[in-house]
Order: structure tokens, then C-alpha cells, then sequence
């Protein structure tokens, strides 16, 4: 496949007019500078390195409520509507965002998965069939993170993480952390 055009390449997203030629596997072969009667824009994928995708069932649930009422575990609202969902509700609201970054041009996300085990499988349960690489960085156990893609804790403040910490390297993958809250 061959995508003709201004090309931003690089990380400065240098401009340059050409084509990029791109493999069966949706790899990127070349790019050629070349005059092409495209006017069309050929930019790199976006990717959102920090989603909470679980947490759509909540949304819009938290107008008016303060951070610590709407998130705060283990019975803020958030905490309250995940465990009253069935998994086939988080599984369904979780592919509303996931379908609306792949309409947008997100390729991959690197989603803060509560729910343990059944929440990292949630997020592949909703991916399943979608062109977005959603990367479950778990929280909860160890295991979720052994099911996941790295271990997402919540907050700096929150605890030491010790031993999530040795775990997560240990098993080569990353280790993710809320540093603002």
C-alpha cells in the first residue's frame, strides 16, 4: 500500500511531499520524497498514554461531585457504579471510547485497569475486533498485571509499591504510576 502527500515524518514532523510505502503487516517500508498530486496529510497514528476506559460507565455521572467523592475507593461513585455493573455493561461501555479513538486516529492506548484479573480481560474483551491496541497497565494484584501489559498504580502517595514494583520488573514489563495525584 502505498499513502501519497505531505508526509510528517520524524519527530520534529518534518513536512515533505512524497509517499509512504507500507507493508502487508501495516509496516512502514519507506518514504520517498517525491512531487505526488495528493494534497492529503500522512501523519503517525496518535497514541493516548494515560485512558481510564473502565471507567466510561461512570462518565457523566460526576457533575458536581469533588475528586474524593467521585473517585475515592472504595465507595466513591465510580467505585460504587464498577461494582454494580455486569462485565457484558463494562465490556459494552468500554467499546464506545475505544471505537471513537479508532475514528479519531488513536492506534493505542495504555488504559489504567481496575478490576484486577476480570478488568484487564474486560479491556481485551472490549478491544477484541477494534484497530486500537489497548494496553492494560492492571492494578490490584500481581496477576493482573501477569494478565496485563505492566502494573498501573494509582497514586505516588498511595503506597510503596515495593513489592508490585520487583514483580513488574521481574516479569520485563512496565510500571506505571499516577504522579499528579
Amino acid at each position: 500500500m502505498e499513502l501519497t502527500g505531505t508526509i510528517l515524518r520524524g519527530r520534529t514532523f518534518e513536512p515533505v511531499e512524497g509517499r509512504v510505502v507500507v507493508d502487508d503487516e501495516g509496516r512502514i517500508e519507506a518514504i520517498e520524497e517525491t512531487a505526488v498530486e495528493s494534497s492529503d496529510i500522512v501523519l503517525p497514528a496518535f497514541v493516548n498514554a494515560h485512558t481510564h476506559i473502565g471507567d466510561s460507565i461512570a462518565k457523566e455521572a460526576g457533575r458536581g461531585l469533588s475528586l474524593e467523592e467521585l473517585v475515592a475507593p472504595p465507595d466513591g461513585l465510580k467505585h460504587r457504579l464498577l461494582r454494580d455493573a455486569s462485565q457484558a455493561e463494562l465490556v459494552e461501555a468500554m467499546g464506545t471510547p475505544l471505537r471513537f479513538m479508532h475514528e479519531s486516529g488513536t492506534a493505542a492506548c495504555l488504559d489504567f485497569r481496575e478490576g484486577d484479573v476480570a478488568g484487564v480481560r474486560a479491556l481485551k474483551e472490549a478491544a477484541d475486533g477494534t484497530d486500537v491496541d489497548a494496553l492494560a497497565f492492571a492494578r490490584g494484584s500481581v496477576e493482573a498485571m501477569e494478565e496485563g501489559d505492566g502494573f498501573g498504580a494509582s497514586g505516588a502517595n498511595d503506597d510503596d509499591f515495593e513489592y508490585e514494583r520487583r514483580a513488574t520488573r521481574e516479569a520485563g514489563k512496565p510500571f506505571g504510576i499516577h504522579a499528579g495525584e
